[in-house]
């Protein structure tokens, strides 16, 4: 049964080399280079291997621009047929995210699954899925490990719990989210992208939507957009305590009361 699948692709900061902490020797955040999120490289791994066994088509959205990696066209490379990107500041919550990729995906039309990545490190907060599913209607479920059945009007898959795994059966069109695969030599593991595929998209054009476009131009306009600031430097009083001394611990613990 030929199926279309949605992936979502996202740029994440790469924080797996922070020896030495996030700063630098002046004491200056360090600029970290940027990497295609692990977890939607995985669920665009997922959607190439139905894909690959029962037909149809892999389309792959993004929400701002093309960044450091630029996670559309590297999709291209890894055989996804099509890639939109919704053009959006990169700051925006993850309610606002889900409005403008959910207009998107309406706009698309009819699909089986939408596959994404369960949480990303600059957030963590693994809250797009159920953003998303709760906009489009669908059903949704996380930390999903691997496809049993897509069938007629249904998708199967299995993931682990404390102590076991568990088979859970959803209607579709579904919204599934992903971890990560730690297994060596997993047969999930991505695949590599393809040179005839690089020489050939290294230059295709990918269709851009704005908000206005996909008809949230008012609502785009009251998007939240969260920012951080630092926090003023605050005075910390030391002071020490005799730990063998009961009577100096309990002074201790009055004065933080």
């Amino acid at each position: 049964m030929p199926v279309h699948i949605l992936v979502i692709a996202r740029e994440v900061w790469d924080t797996r080399d922070l020896v030495g902490g996030p700063l630098g020797p002046d004491g200056a955040l360090r600029a970290l280079p940027r990497r295609f999120d692990p977890e939607d490289l995985n669920a665009l791994e997922q959607a190439l291997q139905i894909k690959d066994r029962q037909g149809g088509k892999v389309t792959v959205l993004s929400v701002g621009g093309p960044g450091e990696v630029d996670v559309l066209r590297e999709c291209l490379y890894r055989g996804a047929d099509e890639a939109v990107r919704v053009t959006a500041p990169e700051d925006l919550d993850t309610a606002s995210r889900a409005t403008l990729l959910a207009a998107a995906i309406r706009r698309l039309g009819a699909h089986d699954l939408v596959l994404l990545g369960v949480s990303v490190p600059e957030g963590e907060n693994s809250l797009l899925a159920g953003e998303l599913a709760g906009r489009l209607g669908h059903a949704q479920l996380t930390y999903m490990d691997s496809l049993l059945e897509l069938g007629e009007g249904h998708v199967d898959f299995c993931r682990e719990i404390e102590m076991g795994s568990e088979a859970v059966r959803l209607p579709l069109p579904a919204v599934l989210a992903l971890g990560v695969y730690l297994l060596k030599d997993d047969p999930r593991t991505p695949r590599a992208a393809k040179a005839m595929l690089k020489l050939k998209l290294k230059k295709a054009p990918i269709p851009e939507w704005g908000a206005a476009e996909l008809g949230v131009g008012e609502g785009a306009r009251r998007m939240r957009q969260v920012a951080l600031e630092a926090l003023p430097p605050r005075q910390v009083e030391t002071r020490d305590v005799d730990a063998g001394s009961e009577a100096a611990l309990a002074a201790l613990l009055r004065d933080i009361r």
